[in-house]
């Protein structure tokens, strides 16, 4: 057992030695591990037999060691060593000491530990500082038999950092002359334990690769040896079409490409760069043709020459500076080109992505011919590269003679500030309205050009009272003429002040506005006296007196306005209100004419238009004239109060006569026959609606909403009517049409019906009885829901139904009269036959006795 033991020594001594050998520290380091694994070993074998003499002790004895592999991991913190636990469980009935020991001195451990039946205990599993990275093993003993093994691996850790420590590359502003350019980042290990490899750096974002680093791949990096990448700019071609210069690459450094243990195990290496694009000329953005329209607004000779400027844009689309030099020829040479000159700008400097504008200076003497003169501008373009683009710019100046005139007149009808007419009153004669006139004066004053083609015209309502008279058709450059302006105003006029927007053009010119105005004063006022007077026979004036003040007012106000001055406002509202009052006469002198008639609807309506009406004579009655408002509010309030009481017997009336309708259909409802022609129950609701109308007039709510209730009773009852007597209509042709189907006998091709069939006799009178009694029904019902068009067509319907069955009676005798002949007929046949049968067999029977007798 001891000569075992010695080489199981022997040999752990010698994995222990090649585990120092190993880590390559100093003499006094390896010779310290040697000496802690040679008592870790002597320690190890005392362990050994103390667990075989426990063994031997109790037969029983069973660990279990959880986990059965363990992972340390080796990083620069020190000095506190890296462990893991692993936890031993005695699972034997009696106490026991379990030894441990492993193949590699660096790692710490207690040598021995005693475990109760059923204890289980933590241990610590450490490594110190030189243990070499790799797989060892450690044995857990308790007994001879009882043997465990715990997988231990060592684990050297990685750390990355990157200089600079931003991780940020900025290659800055990149200029458009620069073909290449470098930025260099360093790659360190700081814990020194091992020597990181097969590292790998790949682009994953930027929308080109423009970057590359050197080396991508197969790098590798210690704590002595740092490893360098070069980052390398390659600028593409410009992209004009970009927002922005600004370009941003991401790369991801993979320092764990082969699993190892690296901390971290990506870094992102961010790359940005300002690239400048080399300045280009933006040609599109330059218009192909330039135009001046010069349009001389100066008389000819007041001023020696015109001057303006164009401008043209000039855009930069790169981001360094671009100098721009101009130039310009004429396109011709004809008359008058030379005298126009333009001036340009020598050279300008457009900075990156911006817009200049070149100004061109055009002078244009004053004599200058009408016409288009044209020129060629050539721009080029130059940056620190050379050419940046060329453009060229057509320039056309457009010379244009003005033509004007100005108006004037010495009438007392016109003002010239602003230019305008007013002819004043123009008052109502005999044969019509007074006219007026006045003579204008029209002078060209730009001395340039004749004034052509003068036109007249206005949009205001009644132009065509407005007339102009001209002999001339060109009025030369500054010289003048003369047009006269008449004024007739129509019958229709209304007085009030017009006012029209008077529009004088020609050729070339705008058209100049004229105001003209003229004040009409068209009342006829014996006619409407006469009017008035009319009403003093009408049967409102008979009916209802009060109507004679409305009339007396009336006349009064009309007498005052002849012999008093009055003024505009007043002018716009007496027309008015005396029309509205005549309206207001005859619309009630007519409703009441209208009612007797029994022309209800038309009554109503006449009352409707009165009522509106007098609102119409109450918003006018207020006039400025103190005598003529006067007359105006007490025609306002005479008209009120007639209108009042006329709509109020009226609706009384037609209250009355719907409530009588109503009764004398409730006491005739089993006999249409003792009613009226126009007593319905139709005719009842439109009386209660027509009352309902003249009470809303009168503002009498209550009253309204009963006659609004009592209308709707109606309509339910008409309905209840009309639905019944429209059941009894379909119930009645629906029997016909079933007794023709099954009784008579159709016609081929004809709409006759037959009944030869006399058993269905019986059917065939009840059916028609019966439906024509259906019919009646129906027709009564229609009459008293005041449906008259369905009442005559149902009656109609009923004859037509008495008719056919007449017809079909009549036939049907007729055909029982064949049916009676052709009987007798038959038997008078059968019987004559019989007989002769009988007289043939006694003559044989006769003949037989004779022929036996004497045979």
């Amino acid at each position: 057992m001891m000569v075992e033991a010695e080489d199981e020594d022997g040999d752990e001594d010698e994995a222990g030695a090649e585990c120092l050998r190993s880590v390559k520290r100093v003499p006094i380091l390896i010779f310290a591990c040697t000496a802690i694994g040679i008592i870790a070993i002597a320690a190890g074998c005392t362990g050994t037999a103390t667990a075989t003499g426990a063994a031997a002790e109790g037969e029983s004895s069973a660990i279990s060691v959880t986990p059965s592999t363990v992972e340390i991991y080796l990083r620069d913190v020190f000095p506190a060593p890296a462990e893991s636990p692993i936890t031993i469980t005695n699972e034997g009935e009696t106490g026991i000491t379990v030894n441990l020991y492993s193949n590699c001195s660096a790692l710490n451990f207690p040598s021995e530990v005693t475990l109760n039946a059923g204890e289980s205990r933590a241990i610590t599993i450490s490594a110190s500082e030189y243990a070499a990275e790799g797989t060892y093993t450690l044995e857990i003993n308790a007994g001879e038999t009882v043997k465990k093994t715990v997988t231990i691996q060592v684990i050297h850790c990685a750390s990355i950092t990157v200089s600079p420590s931003s991780c940020v590359l900025d290659f800055g502003d990149v200029h458009s002359s620069v073909r290449k350019v470098s930025r260099e980042i360093t790659l360190r290990e700081v814990y020194g334990l091992k020597t990181v490899s097969g590292i790998t750096i790949t682009q994953i974002s930027g929308e080109n690769h423009w970057v590359k680093p050197s080396p991508e791949s197969a790098i590798s990096v210690s704590k002595s040896a740092p490893a360098h990448i070069t980052f390398t700019l390659t600028p593409g071609a410009p992209d004009y079409h970009r927002a922005s210069n600004r370009y941003t690459w991401k790369f991801m450094v993979n320092c764990a490409a082969t699993g190892e243990c690296v901390e971290p195990a990506t870094i992102i290496i961010t790359v940005k760069a300002r690239i400048m694009r080399p300045p280009r000329l933006a040609v599109a953005e330059i218009p192909r043709t330039k135009e001046l329209k010069l349009k001389f607004d100066k008389p000819r000779g007041t001023v020696p020459n015109y001057q303006r400027d164009i401008y043209i844009p000039v855009k930069n689309e790169g981001d360094e500076p671009m100098t721009v030099g101009v130039s310009i020829y004429p396109v011709t040479t004809s008359s008058g080109v030379f005298h126009i000159q333009i001036d340009t700008p020598r050279r300008i400097v457009v900075t990156g992505r911006s817009t200049e504008e070149l100004k061109l200076h055009i002078t244009v003497p004053y004599d200058t011919p009408e016409g288009t003169y044209r020129w060629n501008l050539h721009i080029e373009a130059e940056g620190e590269g050379g050419r940046a683009g060329r453009a060229d710019v057509s320039i056309s100046v457009v010379i244009i003679w003005p033509v004007d005139f100005n108006i004037s007149s010495s009438s007392p009808y016109f003002s010239a500030h602003p230019p305008s007419i007013d002819f004043g009153s123009l008052e109502l004669r005999e044969h019509g309205y007074e006219h007026r006139a006045l003579n204008l004066t029209l002078t060209e004053y730009y001395r340039y050009k004749p004034v052509r083609d003068l036109r007249f015209s206005t949009r205001d309502e009644y132009g065509n009272w407005l007339e102009e008279r001209h002999d001339f058709f060109v009025i030369p450059p500054g010289e003048s003429r003369n047009i006269t302006i008449k004024i007739a105003p129509g019958l229709e006029a209304v007085p009030r002040l017009y006012s029209w927007s008077y529009y004088i053009s020609a050729r070339e010119i705008t058209p100049k506005q004229l105001r003209i105005r003229a004040k009409i004063v068209p009342l006829n006022i014996p006619l409407m006296l006469q009017q008035l007077n009319a009403f003093r026979g009408s049967q409102l004036y008979r009916s209802y007196p009060s109507s004679g003040d409305i009339i007396s007012n009336g006349a009064a106000l009309l007498e005052n306005v002849e012999q008093r001055e009055i003024g505009v406002e007043d002018w716009r509202k007496i027309p008015v209100l005396i029309k509205a009052t005549l309206s207001l006469l005859s619309a009630l002198n007519e409703g009441i004419i209208s009612s007797a008639n029994r022309d209800y609807d038309r009554a109503v309506e006449s009352l409707l238009t009165a009522s509106v009406s007098s609102s119409t004579i109450s918003s006018n009655s207020v006039l400025n004239d103190d005598t003529i408002s006067e007359y105006a509010c007490a025609i306002a309030a005479d008209a009120d109060g007639t209108a009042r009481e006329v709509l109020s017997d009226e609706a009384k009336k037609l209250e009355l006569r719907a409530w009588a309708i109503k009764k004398a259909l409730e006491h005739a409802s089993d006999d249409v026959d003792v009613l009226k022609d126009d007593e319905n129950v139709l005719e009842s609701a439109l009386c209660y609606q027509h009352a309902a109308t003249l009470y809303g007039l009168l503002d009498e709510r209550e009253k309204r909403l009963e006659c609004i209730y009592e209308k709707s009773k109606m309509i339910d009852w008409h309905d209840e009517l009309v639905g019944s007597a429209t059941d009894l209509r379909i119930r009645g042709e629906s029997i016909v049409s079933d007794s023709r189907d099954r009784d008579l006998v159709r016609l081929w091709g004809a709409d006759t019906y037959l009944l030869l069939n006399p058993y269905n006799y019986d059917t065939f009178t009840t059916s028609y009885e019966t439906a024509a009694g259906y019919l009646e029904m129906a027709a009564q019902r229609y009459r008293l829901a005041g449906e008259l068009l369905l009442y005559h067509n149902t009656l109609a319907e009923l004859d037509g139904l008495d008719a056919e069955m007449r017809r079909i009676i009549s036939i049907f005798f007729l055909s029982c009269l064949f049916y009676a002949s052709l009987f007798l007929y038959l038997a008078t046949r059968i019987l004559r036959g019989t007989m002769a049968y009988l007289n043939d067999t006694y003559e044989q029977e006769m003949g037989d006795i004779l022929v036996e007798r004497y045979g």
